[in-house]
This record gives C-alpha cells, sequence and structure tokens, in this order.
C-alpha cells in the first residue's frame, strides 16, 4: 500500500476505512467514513486500486479491486472492480481495464520501458541499430 503523507482520514471509528493491498493513495485525497448526522458508514477499497490527487471518497462507499479514481474526483456511490471514475459526481469512464500494482494500466508498462531505453540511448548505454547500421555487420 502506498498512502501519500498529505491522505486526510475522516472516521469516528477505528476500522471504519479499509484498503486492500497494492493499492496507492496520491496527495491531498480524502476518505471520510463519518456521515453528516454523526454515526460511521464504513468504507472498503479493494486491491490493485489507485485514488488520485485531491480525490474524496465518501462515507459508505465500496470500491472495488483494480479501480483509478481521477483526480479531483467526488466518489459517494459505490464503483464496481476493473473500471476508471472521473468527476463530479464521480462515473465510470471506462470499464475492463485491468488494473495491475497500485492501478497501474498495463499499457503503462510498456511506455515505461520505452523512456528508460530512450534514456538509456541518451546516456550512450545502448547503441541504436539500423537496416544500414546492422549490429555485428560490416564496417
Amino acid at each position: 500500500m502506498d498512502i501519500s503523507l498529505t491522505t486526510q482520514f475522516v472516521s469516528n471509528r477505528r476500522g471504519s476505512i479499509l484498503i486492500g493491498p497494492s493499492s496507492a493513495l496520491a496527495l491531498h485525497s480524502t476518505i471520510t467514513s463519518l456521515c453528516d448526522d454523526g454515526t460511521t458508514a464504513p468504507v472498503m477499497i479493494g486491491g490493485n486500486c489507485f485514488v488520485g490527487a485531491g480525490a474524496m471518497i465518501g462515507p459508505g462507499v465500496t470500491i472495488g479491486n483494480g479501480v483509478i479514481i481521477a483526480a479531483g474526483s467526488i466518489v459517494r456511490r459505490d464503483v464496481p472492480d476493473d473500471c476508471v471514475v472521473s468527476g463530479n459526481p464521480a462515473r465510470i469512464v471506462r470499464r475492463g481495464i485491468g488494473a495491475g500494482r497500485f492501478g497501474r494500466l498495463p499499457e503503462a508498462w510498456a511506455n515505461q520501458r520505452l523512456m528508460e531505453a530512450t534514456e538509456a540511448l541518451r546516456r550512450g548505454e545502448l547503441v541504436r541499430h539500423s537496416v544500414n547500421n546492422p549490429p555485428g555487420g560490416a564496417e
């Protein structure tokens, strides 16, 4: 679990906010289990989720596994597994995302490898090959 130091938890009862494994909460996000009338409604966040910066999750909300909550979103209703929600109030904008650890999308891994290879080329740690310059070719 990866929780920003600026994340706020608002609760009047221990154990009323549960967060699954491999989930991440970005800076200035707020999770509250405290209702307006002073009662407590438990909040549950599944595994492999990402809660964006400045997002708010209200009391009694259950977030499924593999969910991404966009920055600044206000979540007042339950969210099913494997989707992206955004807005105020939060609405589903994409389903079947297959998020991995910390809510990371599968295509993000490919993008990271590409950025690392580009940086290695820039530093001269890799040699660029082309049709005119094949590896092990005659010079």
